[in-house]
């Protein structure tokens, strides 16, 4: 279905990079069932994956990319050490 979507607009879909994830709430009890471990997850922005909470019962959990974000509070750091002998009006700008 996605792939006939897609090729109405010239587009495919790389079969080394694309897979079926299983979602949801039943998806950890699922797998169990099957013997498989926990649900995949993979790296690609901040899309949300499946998570139990403290309770044990499911939520849906945002895991942004450890690599994007520790450059980008790096990249704070760089700029905040910079401006430390600014004065903080200059800082606030």
């Amino acid at each position: 279905m996605m792939r006939e979507r897609l090729q109405e607009f010239a587009l495919q879909l790389h079969p080394d990079k694309t897979r079926l994830v299983e979602f949801g709430r039943s998806a950890a009890d699922t797998r169990k069932r099957k013997g498989l471990g926990r649900p995949e997850t993979f790296d690609f922005l901040a899309l949300p994956i499946s998570a139990a909470n403290r309770r044990g019962r499911f939520q849906i959990h945002r895991n942004s990319r450890g690599n994007r974000r520790w450059a980008k509070l790096k990249e704070t750091k760089v700029k905040l050490q910079r401006r430390m002998y600014h004065s903080i009006l200059e800082q606030w700008k």
